[in-house]
């Protein structure tokens, strides 16, 4: 199983693609608990969420800035006024 991600949401149930009934005494391969299946659908989670995100390492200054993006996946936290407006918006900081 995959993860869902970016389409939709993971399903963190027993028999999801992430589990999150998982207790000390279950098997690593058990049904729906597959062990490593898990990892791969984090990792695969994880670099979608890096994908959609995008690179950058700067950091807000300011309160309401915005996290934007530009064509190249580079990401730049900006004021939201006027002359930026309407950037692609993906995370405010309030």
């Amino acid at each position: 199983m995959a993860t869902n991600f970016p389409t939709s949401l993971d399903v963190l149930t027993t028999g999801g693609n992430l589990p999150n009934t998982i207790l000390g005494t279950t098997e690593l391969d058990a049904t729906n608990f597959l062990h490593d299946e898990m990892h791969v659908n984090v990792n695969e989670s994880s670099v979608a969420v890096q994908t959609k995100m995008g690179i950058g390492s700067s950091t807000p200054t300011a309160a309401g800035q915005v996290l934007t993006c530009d064509t190249s996946g580079t990401t730049t936290w900006q004021a939201l006024d006027a002359q930026n407006s309407p950037i692609p918006l993906i995370l405010a900081l309030s």
